[in-house]
């Protein structure tokens, strides 16, 4: 167990009850990236404090904690009769479910007294830590009151609220029995729904539901080719003022954001809102609480509490973007390798061990115009690094990258071998000592990530849990192979009728319908399985639309795809038949596994997951999977209402990312220009019972039905060929 104990809870019970008292049962919750921070957020007064290791938590670019770290910040916390809580609050591969399963024996026998989950997994594992309670992220979009009660069902005593939501909805959603509510107070804000984010992932792989967001949001983008500044930058939050109001809605705990900020700044913070519980005049805690975020150059806002969605976004006085900088986030954008001095490359090569019974690195080479872009990853740790291009005067020394690939193909470096490789110039050619720092990097690369492991698995699983480790076999419903033609098509009702009648697809997922449109796509199928797709994020005031859908699908005997806890709640309710959606996504078989149990006949692989990742949980899903094999997936989903000349534009960043805005059930939704593609990725690892292209925001549902690329042809296939970190 590696010294770790339980902590013997007497007097800092006692002094937490005291604190809650004084807090007028509000929870004031402090960020802690580092221990320096967490100490800062104690010793300013925090009621809790929320931190994360130094992986699987949506804060990769912090500082964090090692085990020890963690065991230290978790006695301090109740040494000063604060709570700790954990955050594991990511969806998990299917190759870290064992390190998520010690984190979690770690937090029990740590005496932490939370963790905030994402990944459906982690439901598997919560009657094997009893002592620890379940939070839902924010991360698994709280926005209404039937996705709080599906939470309360599931065995979470909190729920961290949407950001978006409205007082009445904040109070709507408090007014559930046995379940209490987190708000955000202070910080920065997403543009997006957490949790209904893919930009930074479709941009390059890096996965705001991974904890690796580069936010995208903040840079410069264009509108029609124009510059528009930064029109998704988020003001930042402060509701100093407001704390009354939120107490009279119900909330039991008040969030400040902030794991990638110093320890000054958590100090602050927390001394402010501390002040403001205790009752000083929220006016005057107003003007010092605007210096907290005075250093990004955006102003303040509590506009979504009184339902205001407009003029939200965009850089304040004038200032840089650079400015708006914050600790670790540059880290977190541009990860490198460790600064080491490893041994001559060719000692760190060896060919003694079968490559198949080793454990495997990616690495991706892409050659451009600021030099040669490289990747590694490996055990989910990844580092980017970019080398210079080399003038080659003795091409008979110089090494392609082709070249590059075979040797590193047939031989180890640290014990591990070479597993994914991509590259977008195979032929370019290296210098010998261009070919060997690489080698050395990927050495470093190596060392990290097992170091990182290291930190992480010196504890002992208890055998009930190694037991719901083991692997299932797979659902014998997963027959159709990776390349296989697609048998679904997903479609708006607009799109339906012609659709069907000439494509004539096995079945269709049907987006944007009500209780009254139902007949008409019913009548529009001409035939063909229809399935009803519940929308992903829906408010308090939708509620009854979403129930009254639900009543027309179960007379019509209809399947309905669920996206959201809250719409899997009503829907079991109905009693309809169910499905998960690319809103409720699995990337792991033990989330498959959960997700069959609730009810759900199929669930769909998380539209982010890459190559390794989808063979992994489809070779193990107890449940039959549907794979998007084609589509222009909602990158950015949000409740800011934009000005009414960008919807229909098209956004460009400086990497040539291109998206355009639109107007769907009210709220903005960005889809890519180009599709991503894998209908020509011939895998019969990868096996599922519904390959679906995606035709969702398509201006010619039936071209892009028919354009199947031919197996040479090289297609955007957002992650498949590179490592989702």
């Amino acid at each position: 167990m590696s010294g770790v104990c339980p902590v013997v809870h007497d007097e800092s019970e006692v002094l937490r009850q005291n604190k809650a008292a004084a807090d007028r049962q509000l929870e004031l919750l402090a960020p802690a990236g580092d221990f320096a921070a967490l100490e800062a957020a104690l010793e300013a007064g925090a009621g809790a404090v929320y931190f994360g290791l130094k992986t699987l938590n949506a804060r990769r670019g912090a500082e964090n904690f090692d085990q020890e770290e963690f065991i230290r910040a978790v006695h301090a916390a109740h040494a000063r009769g604060a709570r700790a809580y954990l955050t594991l609050n990511i969806d998990l591969s299917e190759r870290e479910l064992g390190q998520a399963a010690r984190i979690l024996e770690l937090a029990r026998q740590a005496g932490a007294d939370a963790v905030l989950v994402r990944d459906p997994a982690l439901l598997a594992l919560r009657p094997e830590c009893p002592e620890l309670e379940f939070h839902f992220s924010t991360q698994t979009c709280m926005a209404n009151s039937a996705d709080v009660a599906a939470a309360g069902q599931l065995g979470a005593g909190r729920v961290v609220l949407a950001r978006e939501l409205t007082l009445a909805e904040i109070a709507a959603a408090s007014a559930v029995p046995g379940v209490q509510t987190e708000v955000f107070c202070q910080g920065a804000l997403c543009f997006c729904v957490s949790g209904r984010c893919l930009l930074s992932s479709w941009a390059g792989g890096r996965s705001g539901n991974r904890g690796t967001c580069t936010s995208p949001c903040r840079v410069p983008w264009e509108v029609e080719g124009q510059p528009a500044g930064t029109p998704l930058s988020m003001r930042d939050l402060a509701t100093i003022h407001r704390l009354d109001d939120l107490r009279k809605a119900g909330v039991s705990a008040l969030k400040i954001e902030g794991r990638l900020k110093t320890a000054a700044w958590v100090g602050q913070a927390v001394s402010l809102y501390r002040r403001a519980l205790a009752g000083e005049d929220p006016r005057e805690l107003a003007k010092a609480a605007e210096a907290l975020g005075a250093y990004t150059g955006r102003e303040s806002t509590c506009a979504y509490l009184d339902a205001q969605r407009d003029r939200l976004t965009g850089l304040a006085a004038g200032r840089a973007p650079a400015a708006e900088e914050e600790r670790g986030t540059a880290a977190c954008a541009t990860a490198s390798a460790e600064a080491v001095s490893p041994p001559d490359p060719a000692t760190l090569l060896a060919s003694d061990e079968p490559a198949s019974d080793l454990p495997t690195y990616d690495l991706e080479i892409n050659v451009e115009a600021r030099g040669i872009v490289c990747r590694c990853s490996c055990a989910g740790f990844s580092a980017d690094w970019t080398l210079p291009k080399t003038v080659i005067h003795r091409r008979h020394k110089a090494v392609s990258v082709e070249d590059l690939f075979a040797r590193l193909d047939g031989e180890t470096i640290q014990r591990h071998a070479l597993g994914r490789q991509t590259t977008s110039d195979p032929a370019f050619l290296l210098v010998p000592r261009a070919a060997n720092a690489m080698i050395d990097r990927i050495a470093a690369v190596i060392r990290r990530a097992c170091k990182k492991l290291d930190e992480l698995v010196r504890i002992e699983l208890p055998g009930a849990v190694r037991d719901l480790l083991e692997k299932d076999e797979p659902s014998g419903a997963n027959r159709r192979a990776l390349g296989d033609s697609p048998d679904r098509a997903r479609l708006e009702l607009r799109s339906l009728g012609p659709f069907v009648r000439s494509a004539r697809p096995e079945g269709v997922i049907v987006e944007g319908l009500t209780a009254a449109s139902l007949k008409k796509a019913l009548a529009a199928s001409s035939g063909v399985p229809l399935v009803v797709a519940l929308p992903p994020v829906f408010f308090e005031d939708e509620i009854p639309a979403v129930r009254s859908l639900l009543r027309a699908a179960k007379q019509a005997r209809l399947t309905v795809e669920v996206n959201s806890w809250g719409g899997w709640l009503l829907a079991k309710q109905s009693g309809v038949r169910m499905e998960s959606g690319p809103g409720l996504p699995a990337l792991n078989s033990m989330a498959a596994r959960v997700l069959k149990g609730l009810g759900l006949r199929s669930v769909t692989a998380s539209v982010e997951a890459d190559r390794r990742q989808l063979e992994d949980l489809t070779t193990h899903s107890p449940a039959p999977c549907s794979i998007v094999v084609f589509g222009r997936p909602p990158l950015a989903t949000t409740r800011v209402r934009l000005p009414s000349d960008q919807i229909g534009k098209v956004f460009e960043d400086r990497r040539g990312v291109r998206i355009v805005a639109g107007l769907e059930r009210g709220l903005c939704v960005f889809r890519p220009i180009e599709p991503f593609d894998l209908r020509n990725c011939a895998n019969d690892r990868i096996r599922a019972a519904h390959l679906a292209v995606d035709l969702v925001g398509s201006d010619d549902p039936l071209g892009d039905w028919f354009d199947v690329p031919l197996p040479k042809d090289r297609r955007f296939r957002f992650n498949y060929d590179r490592s989702l970190v």
